[in-house]
């Protein structure tokens, strides 16, 4: 999709959600991880709200796993890594978290070895 000046985004977004598990690490080293859900997704990026915006800087990296609907039936997952954009109040007490993804994202089928 080309670049729309008008929304000055480059992809379209989308109105639905993914759980998905956010991991970040910071300045010291320390991991923090997150389960959150994904919205307002689009082909470079999304939006999650954060209980701990305390772990998180613009610019800063983070490993994310989605859990992809279709639970049992599906069972499978998406990884990728990508960048905070922007952080902020997007409703009324709630701390969003806006990231652009840095790659395409890995689609992995969990096979539990039970078969």
């Amino acid at each position: 999709m080309s670049f729309n000046q008008e929304n000055k985004r480059e992809f379209e977004r989308y109105d639905i959600s993914l759980n998905a598990e956010v991991k970040s690490f910071d300045d010291l080293g320390n991991e923090h991880r997150e389960t959150t859900v994904l919205e307002d997704i689009s082909g470079g990026g999304a939006r999650y709200v954060t209980i701990h915006p305390d772990h998180y800087a613009i610019g800063q990296k983070v490993d994310l796993t989605i859990q992809l609907p279709g639970g049992s039936v599906l069972n499978a997952k998406m990884e990728g890594t990508g960048r905070v954009i922007w952080m902020g109040e997007f409703e009324e007490g709630e701390i969003s978290i806006g990231i652009c993804m840095d790659d395409l994202m890995v689609f992995e089928h969990i096979v539990d070895g039970s078969d």
